[in-house]
C-alpha cells in the first residue's frame, strides 16, 4: 500500500546484482529479477512480499537461478514472505503498485542473455539512451499502469493510449484521441523517469509533426480498438492428491476460512492468480514441493480450462496470509493467529485459551490415527452446530424431536470420545480412519457456548452415528473418493427418483425444475438422455474424478 522498502536484484549468472535505487522500476525483457518489498501491516512487526520476475526473452538458466535464489531468500527469512513467480505481461496489481512507475524495456543486461543472442547471431535490441524507442503507456491506476517498449513503427500506435517516442535527444508524448487524463499524467512521469530533466514535446493525435513520423519510419495506419480486459471469474479452492503417481484435485465448494486446515496444503485458483496455501502442520515433504504442486495444477488447468500458463503463482504460509489472499474469504484475524493443530484451534474457540493450553500436552505427539479422529470430532462439531444455525443449511436429515442443545451435547460426546482415543494406539496392522471432506469446520457462534461439564453429563453416544462422517481408508494406496448415498446405485441413480427432461434441468432453463438437488442436475436425466447429452453412460460418468465431472457438466449447462 506504499511506504514500504523496495529492494531489487537482477540475475547475472549464478549471482544476483543489486539494482541501483534510481533504476528500480526498470525491467529488461531479456533478464530476470528478484523483488523484495518489506512493509508493515496492522500490528505485525514486518511483512514481506518476495517474488521473482521472468522476462519473456530471458534464458532458462536465468529463470532457474532466479527461482533458486528467491527460495533461498525466503528460507533465510524463516519462510515468512509470500513467495511468488511473476511473468512479464501477467504482473498482478500488487506487483505493479510497488513501482511507480513500472517500465519494461527491450533487450537484456545479463551475461546469459548476451551470450544467447551472440550464439544465435541475433541483433541486440537492448534499450539505450540514444536509440529510437517507442513506449506504450496503459492503465488508469497505480495497480495497473505500466509502460512497455514496443516496436518503433507507426502501426504500434493505438488511439486509446498514450505513447512516448524517444529519438536521439528528443522525447515526444503522443496522446491518442481516446486516451485518458491518467495515461497522459503517466506519460509525463515515465518521461522524467527515463530521462530526468528532459523537455517533452507534446503531439496530440492528428497534429503530429513530420519529425515524429520520420522517427517511426513514416506514417501508417494504426488501430483504434480497445484491448479487451480479462473477465473476472469466481475463485475455486481445491484439495489435491497423488493417486498412483497421477495428480488429482477435488474442489471444496462454498469454501470459507475454516476450510484452511493447518494440516493441509490447498490450491486457490482466482483465474488471475494461483495460490498454494501451506498449513503450518502439513507434511514437511508437501511444504517443500508446494511450488511444484502449484505448477502441476497450472499445467492441468491450462489444458482443460484455458488458464494462462503464465498466471502468477504464489506460495502462502499459514499465519502470513497477505490481504490479496484473504480478500477471497470472510477473514477473521482471530482464527488466523490461533496456534496448534485444527483440533486445538477449535477447542480454543469453543472453550477458551486456558482449556486449550491445559490439553496441549495430551494432543502433542499423537499418531496419524489420532489426527484423523480429531478431524472426525471437528466434523461432528460442525454438523451439530451448523444444523442449529439458520444461516447454514445441512444436507443431512435432522432427527425428529432432537433439540439443538441435544445435538450439541452429542457433538461434545464425540469430542470426548476423540480426546480419550488420543491416549490409545491403534491395533497393530489396523487401518487408520480417514475423514471424508464433506463440509468446512464452521466457527462456533457466540450463542452456542457450552461448558466442560456437558462433556461429562452427555450420554447420547448413539447419536454420534448420525453426525460422524468417518469411513475406513483404503490400504492399497487407492484414492478414497466420496461415497454415493445409500439409496443410490453404482451409477449415481436413485431407483425411485423421478426423471426430467434436459431442457428443464439446465441451469439456464426457462422452465426450471424445483425441489431437486441442484448440485446433481444430471442425476435426474433418463439413461437415454444422459448418454445423449453427456456422451457417456452414467456408470462411466460417475467413475470420473469430481473435478472432471464438473467440467463435463459445465459444457452442457448442468453445473
Amino acid at each position: 500500500e506504499g511506504g514500504g522498502k523496495i529492494e531489487v536484484w537482477r540475475i547475472n549468472g549464478s549471482a544476483k546484482t543489486p539494482v541501483p535505487g534510481d533504476d528500480i522500476g526498470k525491467f529488461y525483457s531479456g533478464d530476470c529479477y528478484i523483488v523484495l518489498y518489506t512493509y508493515h501491516c496492522n500490528d505485525r512487526k514486518e511483512d514481506y512480499y518476495l517474488c521473482w520476475w521472468i522476462g519473456k526473452d530471458s534464458v532458462e538458466e536465468d529463470q532457474n537461478m532466479a527461482a533458486k535464489l528467491a527460495s533461498t531468500m525466503c528460507n533465510s527469512l524463516k519462510a515468512r514472505p509470500v513467495l511468488g513467480r511473476v511473468y512479464q505481461g501477467k504482473e498482478p496489481p500488487q506487483f505493479v503498485a510497488i513501482f511507480q512507475p513500472m517500465l519494461v524495456l527491450k533487450g537484456g543486461l545479463s551475461s546469459g542473455y548476451k551470450s544467447y543472442i551472440a550464439d544465435k547471431g541475433l541483433n541486440d535490441e537492448t534499450y539505450t539512451a540514444d536509440s529510437v524507442a517507442l513506449i506504450r503507456l496503459s492503465g488508469t491506476s497505480v495497480h495497473n499502469n505500466k509502460a512497455v517498449q514496443v516496436d518503433a513503427v507507426a502501426t504500434s500506435l493505438n488511439s486509446n493510449e498514450c505513447f512516448l517516442l524517444q529519438s536521439g535527444s528528443s522525447v515526444f508524448s503522443w496522446h491518442g484521441n481516446q486516451s485518458t487524463y491518467e495515461q497522459q499524467q503517466l506519460a509525463a512521469k515515465v518521461a522524467e523517469f527515463l530521462k530526468p530533466g528532459v523537455t517533452v514535446k507534446h503531439a496530440k493525435e492528428g497534429t503530429e509533426s513530420s519529425t515524429f513520423w520520420f522517427a517511426l519510419g513514416g506514417k501508417q495506419s494504426y488501430t483504434s480498438k480497445k484491448i479487451a480486459s480479462e473477465v473476472a471469474r469466481d475463485p475455486h479452492l481445491f484439495a489435491y492428491s497423488f493417486n498412483k503417481g497421477k495428480f488429482e484435485i477435488e474442489e471444496i465448494y462454498n469454501f470459507s476460512q475454516d476450510d484452511l486446515l493447518t494440516e493441509d496444503v490447498l490450491l486457490l485458483d482466482t483465474h488471475a492468480e494461483v495460490f498454494v496455501w501451506v498449513g503450518q502442520s502439513s507434511d514437511p515433504k508437501e511444504k517443500q514441493s508446494s511450488f511444484e504442486v502449484g505448477q502441476k495444477y497450472i499445467e492441468m488447468a491450462a489444458s482443460l480450462e484455458g488458464l494462462s500458463p503464465h498466471v502468477p503463482l504464489y506460495k502462502v504460509m499459514e499465519g502470513n496470509e497477505p490481504c490479496f489472499f484473504t480478500t477471497f474469504f470472510s477473514w477473521d484475524p482471530a482464527k488466523a493467529i490461533a496456534h496448534g493443530n485444527s483440533f486445538q484451534k477449535k477447542v480454543m474457540l469453543l472453550f477458551g485459551v486456558g482449556h486449550a493450553s491445559e490439553n496441549q500436552q495430551r494432543f502433542n505427539g499423537t499418531n496419524q490415527g489420532g489426527a484423523t479422529q480429531r478431524a472426525s470430532a471437528l466434523a461432528a462439531l460442525n454438523s451439530a452446530f451448523s444444523s442449529s444455525s439458520p444461516a447454514k443449511s445441512s444436507s443431512a436429515p435432522r432427527s425428529a424431536g432432537k433439540s439443538p442443545g441435544s445435538q450439541r451435547a452429542a457433538a461434545i460426546a464425540a469430542l470426548s470420545s476423540a480426546l480419550s482415543a488420543e491416549k490409545k494406539q491403534p491395533p497393530e496392522g489396523g487401518s487408520p480412519l480417514r475423514l471424508s471432506r464433506t463440509s468446512s469446520v464452521d466457527a462456533i457462534a457466540p450463542g452456542n457456548e457450552v461448558s466442560t461439564a456437558e462433556i461429562e453429563d452427555s450420554k447420547e453416544v448413539p447419536e454420534r452415528k448420525e453426525i460422524e462422517t468417518v469411513e475406513p481408508a483404503e490400504t492399497d494406496g487407492e484414492d478414497v473418493g466420496p461415497k454415493p448415498e445409500p439409496e443410490q446405485d453404482e451409477t449415481g441413480n436413485d431407483s425411485s427418483q423421478t426423471t426430467f427432461s434436459y431442457e428443464r434441468l439446465k441451469a439456464k432453463s426457462e422452465n426450471p425444475v424445483t425441489g431437486i438437488d441442484l448440485k446433481r442436475r444430471e442425476a435426474y436425466l433418463s439413461d437415454e438422455e444422459f448418454e445423449s447429452v453427456l456422451e457417456m453412460t452414467k456408470e462411466a460418468f460417475y467413475k470420473l474424478p469430481k473435478w472432471k465431472q464438473d467440467i463435463h457438466k459445465k459444457k452442457v449447462d448442468l453445473f
